[in-house]
């Protein structure tokens, strides 16, 4: 690894993060998340079908719209009752699949990178809990996903 390589040092804060007691570590790393969707095409994409729905109270209608439309209604992201569900068989983290980040605490980003897409979405706090994880051995990386 090259000493300007910024992956040996992002993989070593991983690892501290992840030994700590305080629950602002993963939350630190949750925010890292959801900047970088605000910093994305996909942010504003979000606010701008949300803006496009009529009833923007009724969140069936946003699901299924952000579904249809953003998420070309791929059978990864579905409902049960009130619950909705993100499935991956993949990490879809580009810093994983470049191979530059490795630690499973880093899972703590793409939860708060979802947050960030629902709380956008539904203008209402969500909780996301990482229900599985590819970076912990599971085969696929699952969130569950309530509004608060």
């Amino acid at each position: 690894m090259e000493s300007n390589d910024p992956s040996a040092w992002i993989n070593t804060i991983l690892s501290e993060l992840s030994t700590s007691k305080s629950p602002d570590a993963a939350a630190a790393v949750e925010n890292c998340g959801r900047a970088c969707l605000k910093s994305s095409e996909g942010f504003e994409a979000i606010r701008n079908l949300r803006e496009s729905v009529a009833h923007k109270d009724d969140m069936d209608l946003l699901f299924a719209t952000y579904k249809a439309k953003l998420y070309d209604n791929r059978p990864s992201l579905y409902k049960k009752e009130e619950t909705i569900y993100l499935e991956y068989t993949e990490c879809a983290c580009g810093m994983v699949t470049s191979g530059k980040v490795s630690h499973p605490f880093l899972c703590n980003c793409t939860v708060g990178y979802t947050r960030q897409i629902f709380e956008t979405l539904f203008n209402r706090p969500v909780k996301v809990t990482l229900q599985k994880s590819i970076l912990n051995g599971d085969t696929i990386c699952l969130q569950e996903i309530t509004v608060v």
